[in-house]
């Protein structure tokens, strides 16, 4: 899974202020259903603080799964594979990505979280 982060900077007229907000882009994200990249781009935080840990117990054999999601999907993690699951069409699997991408993905993001919010 190839991804990036991004500063998006834009100019709301409603207050007349220039804002930015960071940004996570993931490469051919339509392969993973079409809301996949909404969904993780709008975990909380502190969420993400929990699902980051998770994964790494799960990789490391401590648990056996793990579940995260946000509203459309839940991503099931097991060792070596997770799954995308569309909660709004019967449970039905959309996709599969080697839960080590996940728990990259989700770690990348939230340290570059980490990073922006440091740096404000």
């Amino acid at each position: 899974m190839e991804y990036k982060f991004e500063i998006y900077k834009y100019y709301d007229e409603r207050d007349g202020l220039s804002k930015e907000s960071p940004l996570l882009y993931i490469e051919n994200q339509e392969r993973y259903g079409d809301y996949f990249l909404t969904e993780i781009a709008n975990l909380r935080f502190e969420y993400l603080e929990e699902i980051v840990p998770s994964l790494e117990k799960v990789l490391n054999g401590e648990v056996e799964q793990y579940d995260f999601g946000y509203e459309v999907y839940s991503i099931e993690c097991r060792k070596e594979v997770s799954q995308v699951i569309d909660t709004y069409d019967g449970w039905k699997s959309i996709a599969e990505i080697p839960t080590q991408e996940i728990y990259e993905l989700m770690r990348d993001w939230r340290d570059y979280l980490v990073q922006y919010y440091s740096d404000k």
